[in-house]
């Protein structure tokens, strides 16, 4: 993995933060909606604001991606979205230690390109914690924890270097495997496996 800086500074707003998981697709999802809306302290759209509204500017957009997992970020290097294709059979599932984590508005430093796509994160180990319904998705090891809104948090370094993201609440069901009958006769039928 790149190295991923994560600069923390004091909470501005309390964030919305979404998660979902997509049993069809396979897919975990997480938007982070803010709140802060572009006026100055008097209430009024800012100049700037108000010109790029006017000519159509927007501002930079940025992605980081490691494997099957993305991540968008917007102008100020907030997270904004991020998604991960994963099956539950393959995740890693096990007690961990729940870290609380301070609140903070965080920003991703990272090298981009010209077109505002980052350097490749790595594969993330997926890590699922069923008591709590905690998934973690993990480049290493955390020592250092911060939360965006009230379900979603990074886990960092002592460098501040992201080592983990960690989503609260998200219970996944249990894949459905076959039943033992009717493996057994699909065994039988297809001659495989031990009968």
């Amino acid at each position: 993995m790149s190295a991923i800086i994560v600069r923390v500074e004091p909470p501005d707003n309390s964030p919305l933060v979404r998660a979902n998981w997509d049993a069809d697709s396979l897919t975990v999802s997480c938007d982070i909606e803010y709140t802060s809306a572009p006026f100055s302290d008097e209430g009024r759209m800012t100049l700037s604001t108000e010109l790029d509204k006017q000519f159509g500017i927007a501002p930079p957009n940025f992605v980081l991606t490691g494997g099957t997992f993305s991540m968008a970020l917007d102008s100020r290097k907030r997270i904004v979205d991020w998604d991960i294709f994963t099956n539950p059979t393959r995740w890693s599932e096990r007690p961990l230690h729940f870290a609380e984590a301070t609140s903070a508005t965080l920003h991703i430093d990272a090298a981009f390109d010209e077109n505002g796509h980052g350097d490749d994160m790595g594969e993330p180990e997926v890590i699922y914690e069923p008591r709590r319904g905690t998934l973690y998705l993990s480049w290493g090891d955390a020592i250092h924890w911060y939360s965006i809104g009230s379900s979603l948090a990074l886990g960092l370094t002592g460098e501040n270097h992201l080592a983990q993201i960690r989503l609260d609440g998200l219970h996944v069901p249990k894949p459905q495997h076959l039943k033992p009958r009717l493996r057994d006769s699909l065994r039988k039928r297809f001659w495989f496996g031990p009968g």
